[in-house]
């Protein structure tokens, strides 16, 4: 009988095991070590062995076009089967949370594969059963908001597939600042006890985030394009180029955001574009910039279908008023503090400078209670006590701050649970301060325990970190009546308390609803909050039959007296350029269906009407790409990245292979090459070499040496080939 083992911990006579084993699958497949994989994990299940192993996408690309408040991502990505025995590749990737997924594409062997939208099972049995045939398929299923799993299958061994996604979604507004939040990889998940962690999904098992990802394999270019001027272009988060979009229009037409000869009547055009480096971190790229000189204090964005004769419409209104000062009422704050091992290194650091920072900033009048947590909770001043916010004790719970170390798991339901059991005294206003990175795998058991809560808390959400759960820190703020607040590595922790303090001390307006008088509107989708706090938007989104112009009304109360704001507002009557708006209000009345599920019971059958009838992926439902299209008639899948596109499709004509001996190209008769090129995943030439004449020559072959003299290193290019006026490119692998 074996000694018993603590989680993560293996006897020595397994750990031989597990070693020979994948010794001598190695051996045979030339498996991946996990600790080798860059980028957003992918796994493949090896048909003959059984083993699941890692694989990582060549290339993410990500092109954005920026209009007033909205974004619409094409995100292209290129997979590679290392692995001769695979007929499966599953892919965890993320997404934005706020995205409205709606086209999913797979160009494999010169072919499209458009998908559509099925119910969730009657689509995993569709790719089956293509699987089992030997045939060609690719599915996305959502796991998350943010958490999406792709599979692909029978891609051949060494063998290319592209798959593009398309996700529109709202900007978020802070401030006269808009940020596009893009996140670049999945995070571990911690599932524990009550999590109930999906397989692949909120284990760890599978996954190995780097602190880096290759620059070679990372794109991200944006174009945008206002009908105001914009100022303070920047990420926090990664090195950037910014250009005026004529000075940067090569750029944006090689990379497929415009064509050669586009224009725009739009007068503020900016491109943004990654510095070219080595590596980028690995964390969520955040792109903000402020919105200048604006002449309306609102985004609207609206499209009528005249075929349905159906308009849907967005609008984020940003009325900041001004209210008189007035003292405020005395704050009752309890915080939770995030000291789990996810937080280790600077998002715990940042964690106690925020936590201090609201603690400086209180009254003598206020209450306070700290609560830490991991595995467990530690309290500051006792089991649910709380304090008056003395000088005494603000420095007590300073000390308790100051003390706080990470490690350990997120149990953050039964933290939540505790702070909401903190007695209320007085006639206090109260809030709770949660500080985490929401890396949990079960963030709606949370959602329900606050909605369902009888004092119908408010919550303010601070994330610290470079992989966040924006998912949870915005929606839980979101149906806490608050708002989240994001701390990046290099933020200044002063001025981002001190914007959301100004907003918690003298919210806006209280009780806040939305009137839309005489437009004949149905199926509006209303601010879950109903508090408006200073620099934060109200979103309202909605759908109408007939367009023009009408007047929105926001009513609510300042310190009981009732306030009411007017705007004017044109929705279409024809079709524009707006297509993406049915996308995201189709989005949001998922979501708030699938918000109403946490307490209410399954609104399945209506998530799958709305996400079938306007191709929006939701939990219930999925992508499927199985019957294939002529590239020709598809379109150009891969304009969004010029320089890796089958430009024509000469690929089943051709043979190209990597092994011991070299490359080798096979040329059916009348074929002639006249030019061989190599190049690395950033597009600079490393090898060229041109032929007079090849009339007779069926095989190219390369041993790997250089004109310099030197071989070739192990790794992932590009090989153009030129044939009489037409080329083609691939994606190669040489590990010779």
């Amino acid at each position: 009988m074996h000694a018993p083992t603590s989680k993560g911990t293996r006897p020595a006579w397994l750990v031989l095991l597990i070693v020979f084993a994948l010794t001598l699958a190695a051996q045979a497949m030339s498996i991946i070590p996990v600790d080798e994989v860059e980028g957003p994990t992918c796994v493949v299940r090896d048909s003959v062995t059984g083993m699941s192993l890692p694989l990582s996408p060549e290339i993410s690309q990500y092109n954005v076009l920026i209009t007033d408040g909205f974004a619409h991502i094409r995100l292209t990505q290129l997979y590679v089967n290392r692995f001769e025995n695979v007929n499966d590749i599953v892919y965890v990737f993320p997404l934005p949370h706020e995205g409205s997924v709606h086209a999913m594409s797979m160009e494999y062997d010169g072919t499209v594969y458009k998908a559509e939208i099925y119910e969730k099972q009657q689509a995993q049995h569709l790719y089956d059963s293509a699987k089992a045939d030997g045939a060609n398929a690719a599915l996305l299923v959502q796991h998350k908001p943010n958490v999406f799993q792709q599979r692909l299958a029978n891609i051949a061994y060494n063998d290319s597939a592209y798959v593009r996604i398309e996700v529109s979604m709202p900007l978020k507004y802070n401030n006269g600042e808009l940020e596009l939040a893009i996140p670049t990889m999945v995070a571990p998940r911690y599932g524990g006890a009550q999590g109930m962690p999906q397989p692949g999904v909120d284990s760890t098992d599978l996954w190995n985030p780097p602190a880096d990802v290759n620059g070679q394999e990372l794109f991200i270019t944006t174009l945008i394009q206002t009908g105001y001027p914009m100022t303070n272009v920047y990420s926090p988060t990664h090195p950037l180029v910014v250009r005026k979009m004529e000075d940067a229009h090569s750029v944006l037409v090689k990379q497929g955001l415009l064509g050669p000869d586009s224009r725009t009547e739009m007068p503020n055009n900016v491109a943004v574009y990654l510095k070219d480096e080595v590596t980028y971190p690995n964390k969520d790229y955040v792109l903000r910039f402020e919105r200048a000189a604006a002449t309306q204090d609102f985004s609207l964005a609206s499209y009528f279908d005249t075929e349905l004769n159906e308009g849907c419409f967005a609008l984020q209104l940003y009325p900041d008023e001004k209210f008189p000062e007035a003292d405020r009422q005395p704050l009752e704050l309890i915080f939770l503090i995030d000291i789990s091992g996810s937080q280790s290194g600077w998002p715990i650091v940042k964690e106690k400078e925020i936590a201090n920072n609201i603690l400086n900033r209180l009254n003598t009048g206020d209450r306070i209670s700290l609560c830490a947590f991991n595995t467990s909770v530690r309290w500051a001043f006792g089991t649910h006590a709380i304090v008056d916010a003395t000088p005494e004790n603000v420095a007590l719970a300073e000390s308790f701050v100051d003390g706080l170390s990470a490690g350990g798991g997120t149990e953050l339901l039964n933290a939540v649970r505790n702070i909401l059991a903190v007695p209320k005294g007085g006639e206090h206003q109260r809030y709770f301060i949660i500080l985490t990175d929401g890396q949990i795998g079960n963030e709606e058991a949370i959602f329900a325990e606050i909605e369902a809560h009888p004092s119908n808390p408010t919550i303010f959400t601070f994330g610290a970190g470079g992989n966040l759960n924006r998912y949870f820190l915005d929606r839980s703020a979101e149906i806490g009546n608050g708002f989240s607040t994001i701390i990046t590595s290099d933020a200044d922790v002063d001025d981002k308390v001190g914007q959301a303090w100004e907003k918690i001390q003298f919210p806006q307006i209280a009780n806040v609803t939305v009137d839309f008088g005489g437009l004949p509107t149905g199926d509006l989708v209303l601010p879950v909050s109903t508090n408006l706090y200073k620099g934060c938007p109200i979103e309202v989104y909605g759908r109408y039959t007939t367009g023009g112009t009408y007047t929105v009304t926001v009513r609510g109360d300042y310190k009981g007296a009732p306030v009411e704001i007017t705007r004017s507002v044109a929705l279409a009557s024809e079709e524009n350029t707006n297509a993406m708006i049915p996308k995201i209000w189709a989005k949001q009345v998922i979501d708030r269906l699938t918000m109403e599920e946490w307490t209410t019971g399954s609104n399945k059958d209506k998530i799958i009407e709305i996400s079938t009838a306007y191709q929006v992926l939701s939990k219930y439902t999925a992508f499927l790409a199985i019957n294939p299209q002529p590239i020709e008639e598809a379109g150009d899948l891969m304009g969004a990245t010029p320089t890796l596109a089958l430009e024509e499709n000469l690929w089943r004509q051709l043979s190209i292979r990597t092994d011991m001996y070299g490359l080798s190209v096979i040329m059916p008769d009348g074929l002639l090459m006249e030019k061989f090129e190599l190049y690395d995943l950033r597009g600079r030439l490393l090898y060229r070499m041109s032929f007079a004449a090849m009339l007779c020559a069926k095989l190219f072959r390369w041993d790997g040496i250089m004109q310099t003299g030197m071989r070739l290193r192990p790794g992932r290019y590009v090989v153009r080939l030129h044939f009489a006026g037409k080329t083609v490119a691939k994606v190669i692998s040489w590990q010779q």
